[in-house]
């Protein structure tokens, strides 16, 4: 008996795993060119959001705060494949917990958590910051100046 509350308790705790922000990982996918979904709402993706990514708009039904159905349905009609590394980013920490939670309940396994959008925002912005200088040292700015016709050289 004993060896069979063992093992359900073992299964129980993989069915309800809770995600991880992993804000640096987010960060290097984004780099890597790895889809973005901003799952805030309108008004807060209209005032700032991640530059290239895609606002889906959860509605929040019950307490739980994720409308399961809806973000799988979205996301359905835009990642093919359920493996595909997918950044999301919320309001809150909390709120980008549930949506991975949900994600991968409903088969999406390449789900990066890049948590709430300001720390994610700050920190796309601290590695350009961190970018060592010599990176620019040869830029000779070739493109930007003009050729003696007036057009712009390549």
């Amino acid at each position: 008996m004993r060896h069979w509350i063992v093992i359900i308790t073992l299964a129980s705790s993989f069915s309800a795993q809770a995600g991880i922000v992993d804000v640096n990982r987010a960060v290097d996918e984004i780099r890597d060119g790895a889809l973005i979904l901003d799952l805030r709402n309108n008004s807060d993706f209209a005032a700032g959001n991640i530059h290239n990514s895609l606002q889906v708009d959860l509605t929040l039904e019950d307490g739980t705060g994720i409308s399961a159905e809806g973000l799988a349905y979205q996301l359905r009609r835009v990642v093919l494949d359920p493996s595909a590394t997918v950044v999301i980013y919320s309001d809150t920490n909390q709120h980008a917990l549930e949506a991975e939670d949900t994600l991968i309940q409903r088969g999406y396994l390449g789900i990066v958590n890049g948590g709430n959008y300001e720390e994610l925002r700050d920190a796309l912005f601290d590695h350009v910051e961190d970018t060592p200088t010599w990176v620019f040292e040869n830029d000779d700015n070739t493109a930007d100046e003009a050729a003696p016709n007036g057009t712009p050289t390549e």
